[in-house]
């Protein structure tokens, strides 16, 4: 034992390291009940996106009446990047793009700031909501009511307004909760105009009548003995028949509310509308807050629905049309099961093939403990668990033995050439640390790249990449400290007796030693041919399907639905109940839930022509028949002029986060007058479809729409004594509907509401006919008061960093460089107008920046891995050589997509670099190994002979323990395995051909050109 004593004391004391180890072990348990698993990673992107409703109001009146108070507040806040606002069919979004690196939440209070500043130049009705880019994501729940016939949807949303929603929205966690379908409930007042002319009486005196009746103020207080008691003013007419009874004035004397107009308790008309099942419903959107756990909230949401139907009529139900929480729900259970199960599949192997002594057992201890400190480690970078991170993590369960298992051989490796216990650790520890450290920090750099991609990309690679790090990292550091430590403390030996799996690591490593034989005899022609298989692997993705991300069986489909502009409400409504009629047919579907248009509480912004169609599943379908079923919805769908489109809620809602985002190819043109505009952008359109590299070029901005344009006649209104605002008041409230007051009806006002019953019904004679109070006694019709014609209007307007612009978008069909350039000689001559120009926008600058980004950053992480691979290894031999990793490692993953059918989607591509740092880390250390023997003094060939010898068994278990750990995930095992099956596949392609390229190709290059090297050496030796 004397030779142990080279071994510190301090790092012999059991105690101690029991303590770290209790401490990392409660650290990571508080880490991962603590992190919220997700099904997207978190947006932080600094954006953030301004909605505003005024139902009714065409896009010229919106850019009045909104965008431009808002907009003259928002451009003056600092580090603006871009403001892109759209306005048209009472809806307006502003985009408000800051500065990569800005905070999003900072971002938001500035906006927030802005629109408080520029209220008191909005229109009353007008609420903007500022929320972050990506807020879309976090609609978490829906619910639809099924309500029976006799029963008034409005009555059910009064109820839902008054207690269900604010206990929702008391649930930790909740942002917005959203009710909406059938429209405010008001006692509505509907004039009767021939009862109005019996008594000359205009609408200014029933509003005047009604608002004189509403009092609720204080007056004061009274002290009475020892107390001060308030005194209210209240007359608060909430009956039908209160208001009915309100005194008007007329020339005769003062009559009844009732003898003028009829009264009853309805809701206040509504662009829009909801259904269920072809019904009219109500309708509850749950939006979580950023961070917040969606199972959590929505397994709350769920319970207090149920809580609450004691709350409502009779028979009323809540149908669940969405739940986010079933989504994470299947995912986490389905990745982390599989995540157990390639971990416990990589266990069993190292146990037959290394025997089951307390090595192995320290080896198995390894995996879970990195894994537990990985997500530990992102938690405390505010991480979730989510589809990327997940994906890492499925990476990594694998490659966490990796290092341990190398660590671990090496001490074996000591121990069976003599060592003492302790000393074998200790020699064996310090003869693998500088390539363990080295393979893991090049396999580090790899991901460098990743966390200095801005923009949208960056959301997504930014948490694959963190993961992939410190799950790196922390299998280092598990593998230098837990596994010599392990092994010396539980007295573990060498050897063992030899099983299956021993034998036939005996027998795979005589059949490599075949293998090498004949690439060490053409070094050459083994890299032509493993190059060949490359560029037939790449030529062979071709026939892989590519999605973005591809999502498990969410139990329903959504299907966005759009009608020719202008549409009518009653026009769209036709379309949606004959589709959901349709849809109801379907055998695998359960319930058809149908939003049209936009409600004024949400912040939704499709017009009334326009809508989801959200399809609830029953249970059981499976994943694969997803496809399959959204092409049978998409025909069963079809109707003439209706443009569909097809995916899953998440996916849908993802689109609509990014909506704000800059398309591929946009022109802007600039200017001030529409219709100049107009004739420019079709022009322009006109010129870009004869560009070749162009597809799909249309221009869907200042598509015309029909108005109603009513313009006063001076002369004649200035005959009968009034002026355009006089005129406009009686419009208003007669056409248009008008909100006299609202009176306090439980913990819900109740509005008092003006408008005539039939006017929307009324055709454009009829408008002419209507009768407007001239003066006592005196009433015109008011197409003698005004010209009354319909003429065209944009349907929308945008503003571009507050000027006015229409925009002309098209799809490229090749680099966005050289189209731009085919496209500005397309309008090279284009004459305009003064005061109007274009420019060119969309992702081509935006993409050149991330780019240059992405190649600075690649370039940094390129000469910090040569520089650690010259640190190690003298010369530049080996260095060149492992270099060659990184084409070659694409190859055994391009193979297996090839072979296996599984799409590619955006985490496989990744998978593509985690092949590339496991190449480098298994090269590495058989090389170093292979160097090692050289300064010992060996002869090449035997050393590196030896290094194959003695790196082999590692190399190989580690290849084989990663590729069980994604095997679950790689078979598609669980319907929430979907989204990382293409990974798995690209890993366990590329780890089999990782462990034959190691192991053969490279240290035949090697011995190939190290033999030159020498001669060349022995050459110039000579010549001296």
């Amino acid at each position: 034992m004397a030779s142990d004593v080279s071994v510190p004391r301090l790092l012999r004391r059991k105690v101690l390291w029991l303590l770290v180890l209790g401490v990392v072990l409660v650290w990571a348990i508080d880490a991962f009940v603590h992190t919220p698993v997700e099904v997207l990673p978190s947006f932080d992107f600094p954006q953030i996106s301004v909605t505003a409703h005024l139902p009714g109001t065409t896009a010229t009146e919106l850019e009045h009446l909104v965008v431009q108070p808002l907009e003259g507040q928002i451009l003056s806040l600092p580090g603006l990047r871009s403001v892109r606002s759209v306005m048209g069919n009472g809806t307006v979004e502003i985009d408000v793009r800051f500065g990569q690196g800005s905070s999003a939440q900072a971002d938001l209070l500035a906006v927030g700031s802005a629109i408080d500043r520029a209220r008191a130049r909005l229109p009353s009705q007008a609420h903007p909501l500022a929320q972050i880019m990506g807020n879309a994501i976090n609609e978490v729940a829906d619910y639809t009511a099924r309500i029976p016939t006799g029963i008034a949807p409005a009555r059910v949303q009064r109820l839902v307004q008054s207690g269900i929603a604010p206990a929702l929205r008391a649930i930790p966690g909740v942002q917005f909760v959203h009710v909406y379908g059938a429209g405010d409930e008001a006692l509505w007042i509907q004039p009767d105009l021939g009862a109005m002319r019996r008594y000359d009486v205009g609408v200014d005196a029933i509003e005047q009548a009604v608002k004189a009746q509403v009092l609720l103020a204080p007056a004061g207080y009274l002290t009475l003995g020892h107390n001060d008691v308030l005194i209210e003013a209240r007359k608060l007419p909430v009956h039908i028949g209160q208001l009915e009874a309100i005194p008007v004035a007329t020339p005769r004397g003062p009559i009844p509310l009732r003898a003028l107009a009829r009264v009853e308790r309805a809701a206040m008309p509504t662009h829009n509308a909801v259904s269920l099942d072809g019904r009219p419903s109500v309708a509850v959107t749950v939006i979580k807050q950023p961070g917040a756990s969606t199972r959590v909230v929505t397994r709350a949401v769920q319970a207090a629905l149920e809580q609450s139907l004691h709350e409502l009529p009779p028979e009323v139900r809540w149908v669940r049309t969405y739940d986010q929480g079933h989504l994470v729900g299947i995912v986490g259970t389905d990745l982390g099961r599989n995540l157990l199960i390639g971990a416990l599949l990589a266990v069993a192997l190292l146990f037959w093939v290394l025997g089951a002594g307390w090595g192995v057992f320290v080896l198995a201890l390894s995996i879970p403990l990195s894994l537990a400190i990985a997500i530990a480690a992102l938690h405390a970078f505010g991480q979730s668990l989510n589809l990327m991170t997940f994906g890492a993590l499925t990476v990594a369960v694998g490659l966490l033995a990796d290092d341990a298992i190398i660590v671990l051989e090496s001490i074996h490796h000591r121990w069976e050439a003599g060592d003492a216990h302790w000393q074998g650790v200790w020699a064996g520890l310090r003869g693998i640390v500088v390539p363990d450290i080295t393979g893991t920090l090049t396999n580090v750099a790899i991901y460098v790249p990743l966390l200095f991609v801005g923009g949208i990309v960056g959301l997504f690679f930014i948490p694959f990449s963190l993961a992939m790090i410190l799950a790196l990292l922390a299998s280092l550091l598990v593998s230098l400290t837990l596994i010599p430590l392990g092994l010396g403390f539980l007295g573990a030996r060498a050897g063992g007796r030899a099983g299956g799996g021993r034998r036939l690591m005996q027998w795979l490593q005589r059949a490599n030693g075949h293998l090498f034989d004949w690439v060490a005899r053409a070094p050459r022609t083994s890299l032509a041919l493993t190059f060949a298989v490359l560029l037939l692997s790449l030529l062979g993705l071709v026939l892989v399907p590519i999605n973005f991300l591809p999502l498990p069986n969410e139990g329903a489909l959504l299907e966005s639905f759009t009608l020719p502009p202008g549409a009518s409400l009653l026009d769209t409504r036709a379309a949606v109940r004959h589709i959901s009629q349709r849809l109801l047919l379907d055998p695998a579907v359960a319930h058809v839930y149908a939003r049209i248009g936009s409600s004024a509480s949400t912040t939704y912004t499709e017009p009334a022509y326009a809508g989801e169609i959200q399809v609830a599943l029953k249970p059981g379908v499976s994943v694969n028949a997803l496809d399959a079923i959204g092409q049978r919805i998409q025909r069963e769908s079809a109707l003439p002029g209706v443009q569909l489109a097809v995916d899953t809620p998440t996916i849908e809602r993802l689109g609509e986060s990014l909506s704000g985002l800059p398309q591929p190819f946009v022109i802007h043109v600039f200017g001030q007058q529409v219709p100049e505009l107009r004739a420019i952008a079709e022009r322009i359109t006109a010129r870009l479809r004869r560009v070749p590299a162009l597809a799909d070029v249309f221009d869907n901005d200042a598509y015309p729409v029909t108005q109603l344009s009513i313009e006063p006649s001076t002369a004649a209104l200035a005959a009968h004594g009034l002026t355009p605002g006089s005129l406009y008041a009686q419009l208003d409230a007669l056409i248009g509907g008008k909100v006299i007051s609202r009176v306090p009806d439980g913990n819900v006002p109740l509005a008092l509401y003006l408008r005539l019953a039939d006017a929307p019904q009324r055709s454009v004679r009829q408008l002419a006919s209507l009768p407007i109070r001239t003066g006592e006694g005196a009433w015109t019709p008011l197409g003698e008061l005004a010209r009354l014609q319909l003429v065209p209007t944009p349907n929308q307007i945008r503003h571009i960093e507050g000027a006015r612009a229409l925009d002309i978008l098209a799809t490229p069909t090749g680099p966005l460089g050289s189209t731009e350039a085919q496209a500005r000689r397309a309008l090279r001559g284009l004459a305009l107008a003064p005061g109007y120009r274009i420019a060119f926008g969309g992702l081509a600058a935006e993409l050149e920046q991330a780019a240059l980004g992405l190649l600075l950053a690649t370039l940094a992480a390129f000469a910090i891995m040569v520089g650690i691979l010259l640190l190690q290894f003298e010369g530049l031999l080996i260095p060149g050589i492992l270099l060659l990793e990184i084409p070659l490692a694409l190859t055994g993953g391009t193979v297996a997509l090839v072979l296996s059918g599984v799409g590619l989607n955006a985490t496989g591509m990744i998978g593509f670099l985690t092949l590339v740092g496991i190449g480098l880390r298994h090269s590495i250390v058989l090389l170093d190994r292979a160097r090692a023997n050289e300064n010992a003094g060996m002869p090449l060939e035997q050393a590196v002979r030896e290094a194959i010898q003695v790196r082999f068994r590692p190399i190989v278990l580690t290849a084989a323990a990663a590729m069980l750990g994604m095997l679950p995930t790689a078979l598609g095992l669980g319907q929430g395995a979907a989204p990382e099956q293409g990974l798995a596949v690209v890993i366990l392609g590329g780890l089999l051909w990782s462990a034959l390229r190691s192991t053969n190709l490279i240290p035949a290059l090697y011995l190939h050109w190290r033999r030159k090297q020498l001669a060349r050496q022995a050459s110039a030796a000579g010549a001296a």
